[in-house]
């Protein structure tokens, strides 16, 4: 009986022990286990798998993850697959679990006052009433 190589999922060559590095699917050459994408080598740390092929983790999240419009709208907004109309998985059974609404705008900067007291020229801390060093009003 004959003892017959593997075959690399990339290029369906025989894979010699030499070789030979472990990826989706079997034995590879070190050389093919590469992101399909940026060609990028790949090893166990770094290695994605998607439908047999292999990705570095960066062209797997481009192409594969979750869609979403970015970083500023956070992950509310971002698209799974999942049917957003559906009860959410912790919603009590029978209660209708509306969306959130957003939250409210932050309030805008109070007007800063003065800086430093106009009678003994102390420091003052921004929203003070009052000089801590001479206990006048300010005066704003």
């Amino acid at each position: 009986m004959a003892f017959t190589n593997p075959k690399c999922p990339r290029c369906k060559k025989a894979v010699y022990f030499a070789e030979k590095a472990t990826g989706p699917g079997g034995d590879w050459h070190k050389v093919c286990l590469a992101c399909l994408d940026c060609r990028k080598r790949l090893d166990s740390t770094t290695l994605a798998e998607h439908n047999g092929e292999a990705y570095c983790k960066a062209c797997y999240g481009k192409n594969f993850g979750p869609r979403g419009f970015g970083f500023a709208m956070g992950g509310a907004m971002m698209h799974t697959g999942i049917d957003s109309s559906a009860a959410p998985v912790n919603a009590a059974p029978g209660s209708s679990a509306a969306p959130r609404a957003a939250p409210a705008p932050a309030p805008a900067p109070v007007a800063a006052g003065p800086k430093f007291c106009q009678g003994c020229g102390g420091g003052l801390s921004p929203g003070a009433r009052f000089c801590p060093s001479c206990g006048r009003p300010v005066s704003s």
